[in-house]
């Protein structure tokens, strides 16, 4: 009987941890991006090329609210001078950018001829959304 009892109670207990873990898994929030817009804000004597990718199939994709996706940028220095990435940001609303999650410390330079990459993850937020979002890239050459 307590045998009995004891498998009741346990199955039980399953039961309920599973219903969370489901109800927690269809319930989080998803986050809907309709593509990914790349600004690169740099003086008119720049000649840096910077060229951005989502590490996924197509810039159109679906993840929970509260994770992260990985865009990589390429950048091309064309100019005689050494060009600096200033910082990566991002003004749409509720994604993230921190510069701990960039692959490079900022400033990052990149010398006349020098070709570099730069990997960026972007944090998504906490709610549903869904949209474009924006990666904002500042350039100087100073």
């Amino acid at each position: 009987m307590k045998t009995a009892y004891s498998l009741t109670i346990v199955i039980i207990t399953l039961i309920v941890v599973g219903g969370i873990i489901y109800q927690n898994y269809e319930t989080t929030p998803l986050v809907n991006i309709h593509g990914i817009n790349l600004v690169v804000n740099e003086p008119t004597n720049s000649k840096l090329e910077i060229e951005g990718n989502v590490l996924l199939p197509s810039s159109t994709f679906t993840i929970k609210s509260s994770s992260f996706f990985e865009y990589k940028l390429n950048i091309t220095n064309y100019n005689t001078v050494t060009e600096y990435v200033k910082s990566v940001t991002t003004n749409t609303p509720g994604f993230q950018i921190p510069t701990t999650y960039l692959s490079e410390s900022l400033p990052l330079s990149i010398s006349p001829g020098e070709s570099k990459i730069l990997d960026v993850t972007v944090a998504t937020p906490t709610g549903s959304y869904s949209g474009p979002v924006n990666i904002i890239v500042n350039v100087t050459t100073s």
